[in-house]
């Protein structure tokens, strides 16, 4: 059984890979980096593959992309505005 505090070590381990590759793309790509919330995207991406359509998830995690860009506002309230539609759908 894994606990939420193997979770975070494995997490911290995947972050110390990862994060040299996210600023490498957000770099060739001209966008801040720090703006990246990788634990965001994921929380996102399980709701939408869980409870919806697993190929919807990078879907969504695009969708969510381009409306930070377009909105500026708080990238977790666009996340959870997805989560309610995700949610709403699945109750039709």
């Amino acid at each position: 059984m894994t606990t939420e505090t193997d979770e975070r070590v494995r997490h911290d381990l995947d972050d110390a890979l990862w994060r040299p590759w996210i600023d490498r793309v957000a770099d060739a790509l001209g966008v801040d980096a720090a703006g990246v919330d990788v634990e965001l995207i994921h929380s996102l991406t399980r709701v939408v593959a869980h409870e919806f359509q697993r190929p919807m998830a990078p879907v969504a995690a695009y969708i969510l992309g381009l409306a930070v860009g377009a909105h500026g506002r708080p990238a977790d309230e666009l996340r959870d505005a997805i989560v309610d539609v995700v949610r709403e759908s699945a109750t039709r």
